[in-house]
């Protein structure tokens, strides 16, 4: 399985380039932090499902308000594909923050959101983040029972605590998700949230035997 993983930016090789047919998905994974119009473009262009979880600037589920009589668009792209077609009413894709997926055998989990720094959506603190953990272990033994495997994937937007995050409050990691990882096991955490402006900047990191990769732009993952 060939999964197609986004976060955070609208890359241009994606969207404007005839090579990116090339890619082949079987998936598409969004780790957040992206316009639902160019998620759907994505969706329309390779032909595979979706699964995602919001970032902390997401807000997939408002659509429109009235404010003083003018009509506003909630969340509203700012990436305009010139299209004729309205891409900001739908998204074709299954959110998973705090459920268990499970496709071609691989079983996938995922977190929305990012640490609390302004009480905007999407935002928890680490206590909260470990109760909204700990909630899908339960689900996490019955899968081995089932499986022979507790979780294979884990989405999230942010990143664990100490691993790909930063000093700032904005960007520091989760460490809830640390005790996922030492409890189960899972063979990848993809996320999100950090940006990466230098390309020597490594994007995986190896903990505990799970690899925790930054799907910042873009990132093509084989299983």
């Amino acid at each position: 399985m060939r999964l197609l993983c986004v976060s955070d930016v609208v890359d241009k090789y994606l969207y404007n380039s005839d090579d990116a047919i090339k890619i082949k998905p079987d998936l598409i994974i969004s780790c957040g932090d992206l316009p639902r119009d160019y998620l759907e473009f994505l969706v329309s262009k390779f032909n595979v499902p979706l699964l995602f979880v919001q970032g902390n600037h997401d807000n997939y589920d408002a659509i429109e308000s009235r404010k003083e009589g003018v009509l506003e668009l909630i969340g509203a792209s700012k990436f305009d594909f010139k299209s004729k077609y309205d891409y900001t009413r739908s998204l074709a894709g299954m959110e998973i923050d705090n459920k268990v997926v499970v496709l071609n055998k691989l079983i996938f989990l995922g977190f929305e959101g990012c640490n609390r720094y302004n009480n905007g959506r999407h935002q928890y603190t680490q206590k909260e983040m470990f109760r909204k953990v700990r909630k899908t272990y339960f689900r996490l033994f019955v899968n081995k029972i089932i499986y022979n495997s507790y979780v294979d994937v884990v989405v999230s937007h942010a990143p664990p605590y100490g691993i790909h995050d930063r000093n700032d409050v904005v960007h520091t990691g989760f460490k809830a998700f640390l005790e996922l990882i030492e409890k189960f096991r899972p063979k990848y955490l993809l996320h999100g949230h950090v940006h990466i402006y230098d390309n020597r900047e490594s994007r995986v990191f190896e903990y505990k035997g799970t690899k925790i990769i930054n799907c910042y732009g873009y990132y093509i993952l084989d299983l």
